[in-house]
């Protein structure tokens, strides 16, 4: 058993939650160093600004998504998949709609301590049982649904880091 935070857990769920944490860092770092007005640019429809929007609100939907899960629910976030989750995103951006950098990234921290901290009260057995739900014939588990916001922060910070590349900053 390896000991996160004080809580002693699974290896395999120590390492997920290491990756998460490295995959949030990594996401936190590229928004923080973005040049002066870049943060508001838009870039593919949105901008810096906005997907760590869409972060603050994935923390929380992520927390509530696997409280769902626990109780053999699917997640509710699930029913805007067939649009993307355009209206989830939307809401997110809408609701955290400070322009002001060091506020949005201080409230991006507070929402992954949340949901840092939820994860934490979760033994092994709760990360990766089954507990009945199913989307599209895909067994839903807290695991998989915190996988999918790792590689969320991963895929959105690549976009990030080659947007300013073509830049030419």
């Amino acid at each position: 058993m390896k000991t996160i935070g004080g809580a002693a857990m699974d290896g395999t769920v120590a390492a997920r939650l290491s990756a998460l944490d490295e995959a949030f860092a990594r996401f936190r770092a590229c928004a923080a160093a973005l040049p002066g007005g870049r943060f508001l640019e838009r870039m593919n429809g949105w901008s810096p600004r906005d997907v760590t929007a869409h972060f603050i609100g994935w923390n929380r939907y992520t927390i509530e998504g696997c409280r769902e899960i626990l109780r053999g629910v699917c997640p509710s976030y699930l029913a805007d998949e067939p649009n993307d989750f355009s209206t989830v995103n939307r809401k997110s951006v809408e609701r955290y709609a400070l322009s002001d950098r060091n506020e949005l990234l201080a409230e991006l921290d507070a929402s992954f301590g949340d949901l840092r901290t939820f994860l934490l009260t979760l033994p092994a057995p709760q990360w990766e049982g089954d507990f009945g739900v199913r989307y599209k014939g895909h067994v839903i588990t807290v695991e998989n649904n915190v996988e999918g916001l790792r590689t969320d922060y991963d895929r959105h910070r690549e976009a990030i880091e080659a947007w300013e590349e073509t830049a030419g900053r």
